[in-house]
């Protein structure tokens, strides 16, 4: 085929405006919104960590699935949604009712999942600092096993703290889980109902929307 045919030439040549100008306008959309996303993760960061709902969902002009991952903002996304779902187990109540075991249970399930694959050391130790502190709740329910859970707090906090040196929350609630365990005796003394603090909503978020 002989491109260089003039009425070709005509064709390709709107098709070529057409092109750019949906290119175009796809950028501007794109680069709005970045801007809506990054304002949106700021401001529901700030509303989270005050205890104020959060849904880290701007309005877009793109479709937000799509935006989203041209941003690739999922992992910023989820690390946010499962420390929001392990906020939304309730962890400091008592277990009463089957829907409490299944929803702590799920929440505890996500956060080992993410554990395995995310790549951040920091976002690893928040997480790490959470499985410790369901692990503490585990102990004060479970006299039984209260030993044995604590040390598994233990562990886990230790493993957020070299993770992260800067997680003050895991390095408290190492010092306390510690101070736990020799209260316990060896595993035959109780802890009563004192707990170590969990961390707070957004707590470690940052302020530009790029991550924990």
């Amino acid at each position: 085929m002989n491109l260089s045919h003039p009425r070709l030439r005509a064709i390709g040549g709107p098709v070529a405006v057409v092109a750019l100008v949906l290119v175009a306008g796809l950028l501007v959309a794109l680069a709005a919104d970045l801007v809506r996303w990054d304002r949106t993760m700021n401001d529901d960061d700030i509303a989270y960590a005050s205890r104020a709902p959060a849904t880290w969902s701007p309005e877009t002009l793109l479709p937000a699935a799509m935006s989203r991952g041209i941003l690739g903002l999922g992992d910023d996304l989820e690390i946010r949604g499962t420390i929001d779902q392990f906020w939304k187990s309730d962890p400091r109540a008592p277990l009463q009712v089957f829907t409490d075991v299944t929803r702590r249970t799920a929440a505890e399930r996500r956060i080992a999942r993410l554990m395995e694959t995310e790549d951040r050391a920091d976002r690893r130790s928040i997480l790490a600092n959470l499985r410790g502190a369901l692990l503490l709740e585990e102990a004060r329910n479970s006299p039984v096993q209260r030993f044995v859970f604590v040390r598994r707090a233990i562990e886990q906090f230790q493993r957020a703290a070299e993770l992260d040196r800067s997680n003050t929350d895991a390095v408290f609630n190492l010092e306390l889980a510690l101070k736990l365990l020799r209260e316990t005796g060896g595993g035959t003394g109780g802890t009563g109902d004192r707990r170590a603090p969990l961390p707070s909503p957004g707590s470690g978020s940052s302020s530009s929307g790029s991550g924990f």
